[in-house]
């Protein structure tokens, strides 16, 4: 027996990136789904068979990504900000001095 894998939650949401991903089956239409939601909730009714009732949690694997870049400490964020903000300005001055 074969079962398909739908995700629901767009990945650019910001939520989707905070919230747990669950995967449930439909006993029913026999479909796999990953979805995501608070751990406070539940999810019964099946999407995809409209089916009430119907779908059960399964167990599955958790996983964590590696953090790639070090942040960035809060006097590197002022510095850049101040520089970008001195290089803008002089920029904004020699505009001004062209077209006066």
């Amino acid at each position: 027996m074969t079962t398909q894998e739908t995700t629901t939650l767009a990945s650019w949401s910001p939520r989707a990136r905070i919230m747990p991903r669950y995967q449930y089956r439909c006993s029913k239409c026999e479909k796999v789904q990953t979805l995501q939601h608070l751990s406070t909730e539940t999810v019964t009714d099946c999407d995809q068979c409209e089916h009430t009732g119907s779908m059960t949690k399964l167990l599955s694997r958790f996983s964590t990504a590696p953090k790639t870049t070090a942040p960035k400490k809060t006097g590197q964020v002022t510095e850049e900000f101040i520089s970008d903000a001195r290089e803008e300005l002089k920029q904004q001055k020699q505009e001004t001095l062209k077209t006066t």
